[in-house]
């Protein structure tokens, strides 16, 4: 597993033609690139806001899923969000919708040092209550978020074997296993953040100010998110995410449980292949997983 390559170039002189075309008020603000994430390239523009493109066709359906449903989900909620605030429309020069959000300054989670999102647990956990509600019958479906585990089964063998040489791989199949024997979830499709990794967390001043990255929103098995905790936190603040989460049965954390391995092992593939701060994040998720499944 590698980050994907872009197929489209992006850069400041783009990002400027594109705003002296539909938001000219913008044009003039410093634009620099912050950074490409899977599927967009980021732009800082000025001091509080940020622009969004995609970089690959994939991405363009999952902006205009951040457009339509990303301030109805985290409209109110207790943590700061890149809330759409201008739509980016497809034209001649970029094909595909883009956004204008606003800007959530701070640290991401996955430079920040394990001690310091020790203490973010009860407001994880919050965050996570917020989101977590029923889903309306139109919202979106991500076809590799939140689904039935064994749906992602003959993925997770793959990106095991790959990274066996940097792993208990044993301990992990033992981990996701436990996910696969789980009750599968039976309740209405809860809203999701899809994608809820310590790289899409914000820090600030040692706290947990700010989720961003919306881009897997979408409705399914609220585990998928919970699984962010095993791979944010250090073991001894797990019993108090969920504890604060409440309302949480066992079949339910067992498949967090599951979801935490699948994503450990991707995680560990992207620090092998792009970002090293990512595989760390991936084998405190497998650590998590497999001491955390040995309790039940």
């Amino acid at each position: 597993m590698s980050w994907p390559a872009g197929e489209v170039a992006i850069d400041a002189d783009l990002v400027r033609e594109l705003l002296r075309a539909q938001f000219p008020s913008l044009a003039r603000r410093p634009c620099v690139n912050v950074g490409e994430g899977f599927d967009n390239s980021l732009w800082r523009l000025g001091d509080d806001l940020v622009a969004r493109l995609p970089r690959r066709a994939v991405a363009a359906d999952l902006i205009e899923n951040e457009l339509r449903w990303l301030p109805e989900l985290a409209g109110d909620v207790s943590l700061r969000t890149p809330l759409p605030l201008r739509s980016g429309v497809r034209s001649e020069r970029f094909a595909w919708p883009w956004l204008i959000a606003s800007w959530v300054e701070g640290t991401p989670g996955d430079v920040t040092d394990v001690a310091t999102r020790a203490h973010s647990a009860s407001t994880l956990a919050t965050f996570l209550q917020q989101i977590h509600r029923p889903a309306p019958a139109d919202a979106p479906r991500n076809p590799f978020r939140g689904v039935d585990l064994q749906e992602r089964a003959a993925v997770f063998d793959a990106r095991l074997e790959e990274n066996a040489d940097l792993i208990d791989a044993t301990s992990a199949a033992r981990a996701f296993d436990v996910g696969l024997a789980a009750t599968p979830w039976s309740g209405p499709a809860q809203w999701l953040h899809g994608d809820l990794h310590p790289g899409n967390t914000v820090y600030r001043d040692g706290r947990l100010v700010g989720v961003v990255d919306f881009g897997d929103l979408g409705a399914g098995d609220p585990a998928c998110d919970l699984a962010g905790a095993f791979m944010s936190l250090p073991l001894s603040s797990l019993d108090d995410f969920f504890s604060t989460y409440g309302n949480c049965d066992e079949a339910t954390i067992a498949r967090s449980i599951g979801w935490a391995a699948l994503f450990g092992v991707f995680m560990v593939s992207l620090g092998r292949s792009h970002r090293p701060s990512y595989g760390a994040v991936g084998r405190l998720a497998l650590e998590n997983a497999t001491r955390f499944a040995d309790r039940l």
